[in-house]
């Protein structure tokens, strides 16, 4: 505990009073490199009384110097000003003073949680010479501009068959890193998140990176979205780009599930894919935003062949035709996925449809749609054109 703040640190303490933690109070910044030789803390939180340039500029220096221990600020009130500049120095969490009890121990425990992983995967990582040839796996992105079409439930079954299909080694990444619904999909409870992942981005090695998936009864993992909608501002292009690189290494199917917008991110996840997965339903709106979809993918450079359409709800009476839907697009749909009562039964029991009903038309269809995803292969890297290199900067000033 950093700061002079005696209150506050009166409460850490008597929250932890009963766990195996040890606390140990320094009075000022000046302090903090002793006490940290000393002790070599987990995890070092600086109260409200000391927020201040300096302070911060200590954390950003630590995060860096000391990747290990992880920097917790607890702030008075949580002013975005405040808040992105802490975040953009490395530190793990921001507490409100005042929170409730139980959001403030599992932020520290989180903390703690993840720095003691850090360490014992840093101690247990050994050059093995007869370590196992990486995998060069095959992202498959799923996208679409508009909301509510379907793309998450999609998205989640079509990995569990992949892995059924397949018995190989199957994860899920939630892009949509405001509102993601992977962990509702799964019934999974997130204890660690892509936003636990970045704070060690550097150091991130195969034993680290297992500890911050989730691993689905299927044998799926996911790596699921933050918890808190702020935490997303600390994401960015490079690190997904990164952690699309390293997760190549060691599984086979990378499946990702995007938010409904081009961004910096979905730019990212798209140049990553060897696969591309548009989707829409029966409705006007949703055919009109992947029709601007396609359009904006050629735009940008994507080769036709990688980018598919997926129709969801194709039998749904709403005096429109899949025939002409895909003609209107231009575009053969790799899958119709019918209109089934079960689908929103099975996400509100967070159980996929391809194993909750396996046999139905639905888990058929979706089954379908994973059997050609089997069979994706690897393209060379995007190479944009100075043309959509100025629609690219565009959209990334933009979001």
């Amino acid at each position: 505990m950093v700061g002079e703040d005696s209150k506050f640190s009166n409460q850490i303490k008597s929250l932890f009073k009963t766990s195996d933690l040890s606390i140990v109070n320094v009075n000022d910044i000046s302090g903090l490199d002793e006490a940290i030789e000393k002790h070599s803390p987990n995890a070092i939180v600086m109260d409200p009384s000391i927020i201040s340039d300096i302070a911060i500029r200590k954390a950003e220096s630590l995060s860096i110097s000391s990747p290990e221990i992880s920097i917790i600020m607890a702030v008075e009130a949580l002013d975005p000003t405040v808040l992105r500049a802490v975040m953009q120095a490395g530190i793990k969490d921001v507490i409100e003073f005042g929170s409730p009890n139980e959001q403030i121990i599992a932020s520290i425990s989180r903390s703690v949680d993840i720095s003691k992983r850090f360490k014992d995967s840093f101690n247990l990582k050994t050059a093995s010479s007869n370590e196992q040839v990486p995998v060069e796996g095959r992202v498959i992105t799923f996208f679409s501009t508009k909301g509510g079409v379907g793309k998450s439930v999609i998205s989640t079954n079509c990995a569990v068959a992949l892995a059924k299909l397949t018995d190989k080694k199957v994860v899920i990444i939630d892009l949509d890193l405001q509102f993601g619904d992977i962990g509702i999909m799964y019934q999974m409870t997130p204890e660690h998140t892509i936003y636990d992942m970045i704070q060690v981005i550097d150091q991130l090695d195969k034993d680290m990176l297992q500890g911050f998936l989730a691993v689905h009864s299927s044998g799926v993992r996911a790596l699921l979205a933050p918890v808190r909608p702020h935490e997303s501002d600390s994401i960015t292009s490079v690190h997904i780009k990164k952690i699309l690189g390293l997760l190549r290494q060691f599984f086979d199917y990378i499946i990702i599930d995007t938010p409904p917008m081009f961004n910096d991110v979905t730019l990212t996840a798209l140049d990553e894919s060897d696969l591309i997965y548009l989707i829409a339903t029966m409705d006007m709106p949703s055919i009109k935003n992947i029709k601007l979809a396609i359009q904006t993918l050629k735009q940008l450079g994507y080769p036709p062949e990688i980018v598919k359409f997926v129709l969801n709800r194709a039998d749904s009476k709403v005096l429109l035709e899949a025939d002409e839907v895909e003609k209107t697009l231009g575009i053969k749909a790799d899958a119709r996925i019918p209109s089934d009562r079960i689908i929103p039964r099975s996400v509100n029991k967070g159980v996929p449809v391809v194993i909750e009903q396996p046999k139905s038309s639905a888990a058929k269809s979706l089954v379908g749609l994973s059997e050609k995803i089997k069979n994706t292969k690897k393209r060379d890297g995007l190479q944009p054109s100075e043309s959509n290199q100025v629609i690219r900067r565009i959209i990334r000033r933009l979001s």
